[in-house]
């Protein structure tokens, strides 16, 4: 009797483990509200940029909301409407075209 409560525990917390876990890789995306609450307008060497983020708006946010984040690991939101952070997001959109693939003659 004892062994079987000891499995249904181990197998409760693996249960719960994995919920747990699950959920956290879904938790930004989720989120019924901005995550933005401020903005960066002034530009950010591309050097010091290791990953940004563009979530388009919808109903957890009115605003599109672009956010960097540095080498050093601090998220920034940027200003999207800044005409910098529109150069980026262009770049980054044009570079992740397919190419059209050219006729055989």
């Amino acid at each position: 009797m004892e062994t079987k409560r000891t499995l249904l525990a181990i197998m409760a917390l693996c249960l719960l483990c994995a919920a747990v876990t699950e959920s956290m890789s879904l938790t930004r995306i989720q989120e019924l509200r901005c995550l933005c609450i401020k903005t960066e307008s002034k530009p950010i060497h591309p050097k010091h940029i290791k990953n940004i983020e563009v979530i388009p708006n919808g109903p957890h946010c009115k605003n599109v909301e672009v956010i960097v984040t540095l080498t050093n690991m601090e998220e920034v939101c940027l200003e999207p409407s800044a005409p910098w952070v529109k150069k980026i997001i262009d770049k980054i959109l044009a570079s992740s075209k397919v190419p059209e693939p050219t006729p055989v003659a």
